[in-house]
């Protein structure tokens, strides 16, 4: 047998896991077999998938010691169907269904290694968040803990390893019923429960982020579940490409929108259109995910967007606040056009007669290019007061020579 890896301070001691156990004595003298080390949680980089079975093998056959060993986590759930085949520690575990504020969940890649690092992209949670926030209002919680009856569990097929139906998921987002009004702690604090085992209303809306270790449950029992508690809108992105449908591994980025229809999850692809968007009940319209622009930043830029019908465009909320930049640049270069525009008309009514025409021009193509003085209405008068000082006044510091086609100052008038 392989040697496994249990819990320790720092790097994890080596711990053989033995077909027979060691002979010890009781009080009375009497030989009897030791009951063998069973670890609750194991952070081996180089662990194999067979020292995974392994280890959830020798966990099944010693459960009460496992159990015991649970029991005196603080974080302990009495209620809660912990599973042998992931790991629970003072402040992470592997399960992506146990939930507590003083626990990280991490994940366990295909060969049973857990994951330093959660590789979902949660770029793309939050911006779906703040994009739903904009558009349906303050009904939209992230990863809110959602508790149903192990009834409903059985039902969905969502079982642990030692067949304990589940009693709770954790959606990456839901979408409340309308008429919630939801605070900013309640919304990000990741620990909003909804409870439809104790009457809660279900979610109109639930969005998953795929990733290798968690696209084959959210695309079977976690859908039959949202199916069975009647969530009336599933949304599904995979930000890595190839996890929405098993049977095409290469293919690229994308999302799906199930719409429940006779109790059964149905895709809303729109027909005739792109085959990226999807109509949405919820919204009232439809939606899509939007792959990156710059591949470099892939995982920033994922956009889930929304069509708003009333001024025509694909919405999201970093969209909105760059369409808000563009239009406030613009604002910005047309007032500066026009009060450039004021200043030449208001130097040629007032003082051109009295300048030499290369200076004129010299002036206006200056003003055209770097804009005009701030107080050029009282430069423009002082000169008509007093015509000598219209170089101080009025003339460039650098006199500017360039006549480039993209700074041709238009005519004067005159």
């Amino acid at each position: 047998m392989e040697p496994l890896l249990g819990p320790g301070d720092g790097e994890m001691a080596a711990v053989e896991v033995r077909e027979h156990p060691p002979i010890t004595a009781d009080a009375n003298g009497k030989e009897q077999a030791a009951a063998p080390a069973v670890p609750i949680a194991v952070n081996d980089p180089h662990m194999t998938r067979a020292q995974r079975e392994a280890l959830i093998a020798l966990r099944r056959d010693h459960v009460a010691e496992w159990q015991t060993d649970l029991e005196q986590l603080p974080h302990f759930n009495p209620a809660y169907p912990y599973d042998i085949a992931h790991e629970y520690d003072l402040d992470w575990t592997t399960d992506p269904d146990y939930s507590h504020d003083a626990v990280t969940r991490l994940e366990l890649n295909e060969d049973g290694t857990v994951s330093p690092e959660t590789p979902k992209n949660r770029f793309l949670n939050v911006a779906m968040l703040t994009t739903l926030l904009a558009a349906l209002g303050r009904r939209v919680v992230l990863e809110p803990r959602l508790h149903f009856g192990p009834e409903q569990g059985a039902a969905a097929g969502l079982y642990t390893k030692l067949r304990k139906p589940s009693i709770q998921v954790e959606p990456d987002l839901a979408v409340l019923v309308p008429g919630t009004v939801l605070s900013d702690h309640q919304i990000w604090d990741t620990s909003y429960d909804i409870d439809v085992a104790a009457g809660h209303p279900v979610p109109a809306l639930v969005g998953e982020l795929l990733s290798n270790s968690t696209a084959a449950r959210d695309l079977g029992g976690k859908r039959r579940l949202y199916e069975h508690l009647g969530i009336a809108e599933y949304v599904l992105c995979d930000v890595l490409g190839g996890l929405l449908n098993p049977e095409a591994p290469d293919a690229p980025p994308g999302m799906v929108v199930y719409r429940l229809e006779d109790g059964i999850y149905r895709e809303s692809r729109v027909a005739g259109t792109d085959p990226a968007v999807f109509r949405s009940d919820v919204f009232g319209g439809l939606v899509r995910l939007l792959p990156p622009r710059d591949p470099v930043q892939a995982r920033q830029d994922f956009r889930f967007q929304w069509w708003d019908e009333a001024q025509r465009y694909w919405r999201d909320t970093r969209t909105d606040e760059e369409r808000e930049r563009e239009q406030a640049e613009q604002e910005r270069t047309q007032a500066e056009q026009e009060r450039t525009l004021l200043a030449v008309a208001l130097l040629e009514a007032q003082v051109g007669s009295m300048l030499p025409p290369a200076d004129l021009d010299r002036i206006t193509t200056h003003w055209h290019r770097h804009g005009p003085p701030d107080n050029v209405q009282d430069r423009i008068l002082h000169v008509r007061q007093a015509p000598h000082a219209w170089q101080s006044l009025l003339r460039p510091d650098k006199p500017n020579h360039d006549h480039g086609p993209d700074h041709t100052p238009p005519p004067r008038g005159r």
